[in-house]
C-alpha cells in the first residue's frame, strides 16, 4: 500500500494513464503539491485530440485495450498515445494495430471527407507523430514502428486506389486539400462550420477521455469499447459517449461509483458535475443493462460526458471471448483500485 502523499498521487497518475510506476512517481516528483497530475490540452491541442477520438472512437478492429491504448502520456501541447500490435485480436489477416491508425488520415471518399481534416504524419525521433498542418499541437503514436506504419499506409493506398478514394496527403503534402478546407471554419451556416463549431465549443471532454484511456481497464475485464457523439441539447456542443463493454470480476461491480470518484478528483479529474446517475446493478443478474453516468461542466463550457458500463455475463460474455486466444491475457488487463480510492457503497 502506498503510503506518503507524493506515493498516492502517483498510483492515481498511473491508474488514469498506464504509465509505468517509476514514470508515474518521476512526472510527479516533478510537480508542486497542489498541481493537477495531469495537464489541461491547450485550445488548438484538444480539438486535435477531439478529432482523433472522433475518428477513432469505434474502431474496425478488435483490441484488448479499450481503444488499443495502453498507456498516454499528456502535456499542454502534446500527447503521447502508446499502443501494442500484439493487441489486437486479428479476425482477418492484413489488419494491424498501424493499419488502423492510417485511417485517420483524411481522404476523400463519394465526395465525403473522411479522417482528421489537416492531418498530416511526419517521422520524429523515430516515431510517428500526427499534426493538422498550419495548427499547434501534436499525437505521437507510440508502439507503431515506421516499417509498420509504411506497410499499412501502402495497403491503404492501394484499397483506396481500387475504390476510388483520394488520399489529401498524397494531394496536397503541405498545405489543406480543397476538401479540407471547410473543416478550418466555424464561420457560417455551412454543415462544416457548424460541425466545427460543436466540436471546437466540446473539445475539452473529448480530450479529457482519450488522456485518460487507460482509466477505463479498472471496470472488470475489457471486452469492448466504443464511442460516439451526440448533441448536449441543455449545454450546447457534443455530448461524447463511451460505451465500455465489460465483465465484472466480481457479482455486482458497483463500478460506476469509483468511476465517479476519479471523474470529479480535484487531483486527477476534472470540474465536472455527475448530474445523473442510471445504475441496473440491482437488478438480477439475467436483467442488467449496465449502469450510465453522465457529466458536465461545473464552469460552463459546452458538451459533456455519457458513459455506459455495460456489462456481459455467462452466455453474452462467451460471445466476446469465444474463440480469442488472448482472452487470459485480457482478463489481467484489469486493475483493481487501491481501497483509498474505491467508493462503493455496498463494499
Amino acid at each position: 500500500m502506498k503510503s506518503t502523499r507524493l506515493e498516492r498521487r502517483a498510483e492515481k497518475l498511473q491508474l488514469v494513464t498506464g504509465m509505468s510506476w517509476a514514470k508515474a512517481l518521476k512526472r510527479t516528483r516533478c510537480l508542486a503539491p497542489a498541481e493537477p497530475l495531469l495537464a489541461e490540452a491547450q485550445e488548438e491541442q484538444a480539438v486535435l485530440e477531439a478529432y482523433f477520438w472522433e475518428q477513432h472512437a469505434w474502431p474496425l478492429i478488435a483490441t484488448r485495450n479499450p481503444w488499443g491504448i495502453c498507456s498516454t502520456d499528456p502535456r499542454t501541447d502534446a500527447l503521447t498515445l502508446t499502443f501494442e500490435d500484439a493487441d489486437v485480436d486479428r479476425e482477418h489477416s492484413g489488419e494491424s494495430m498501424a493499419r488502423e491508425l492510417t485511417r485517420l488520415l483524411p481522404r476523400v471518399c463519394d465526395g465525403d471527407l473522411r479522417g482528421i481534416p489537416g492531418a498530416r504524419f511526419s517521422i520524429e525521433d523515430g516515431g510517428i507523430v500526427l499534426r493538422r498542418i498550419g495548427l499547434p499541437g501534436s499525437i505521437a503514436l507510440g508502439g507503431v514502428s515506421v516499417d509498420d506504419w509504411f506497410t499499412a499506409l501502402e495497403l491503404q493506398e492501394r484499397d483506396y486506389d481500387a475504390d476510388g478514394t483520394l488520399m489529401c496527403h498524397t494531394k496536397a503534402p503541405d498545405q489543406w486539400h480543397s476538401s479540407e478546407k471547410p473543416y478550418r471554419s466555424t464561420q457560417g451556416h455551412t454543415v462544416s462550420a457548424r460541425r466545427n463549431r460543436l466540436l471546437r465549443a466540446s473539445a475539452w471532454a473529448a480530450s479529457w477521455i482519450l488522456r485518460r484511456a487507460p482509466l477505463l481497464r479498472t471496470f472488470g475485464t475489457p471486452l469492448w469499447t466504443t464511442g460516439w457523439t451526440s448533441l448536449a441539447r441543455k449545454h450546447g456542443g457534443y455530448e461524447w459517449i463511451i460505451d465500455h463493454i465489460h465483465e465484472p470480476l466480481v457479482r455486482a461491480p458497483y463500478h460506476h461509483h469509483d468511476f465517479i470518484t476519479l471523474l470529479t478528483d480535484p487531483e486527477c479529474g476534472l470540474p465536472v458535475n455527475v448530474t445523473r446517475l442510471d445504475c441496473g446493478c440491482h437488478l438480477p443478474p439475467a436483467n442488467r443493462y449496465g449502469c450510465r453516468v453522465y457529466a458536465y461542466s461545473t464552469t460552463g463550457r459546452s458538451g459533456g460526458l455519457q458513459v455506459r458500463f455495460s456489462h456481459r455475463n455467462g452466455s453474452k460474455a462467451r460471445e466476446f471471448t469465444d474463440g480469442q486466444d488472448g482472452y487470459a491475457a485480457q482478463r489481467r488487463l484489469y486493475r483493481q483500485l487501491p481501497a483509498h480510492l474505491r467508493n462503493d457503497p455496498l463494499r
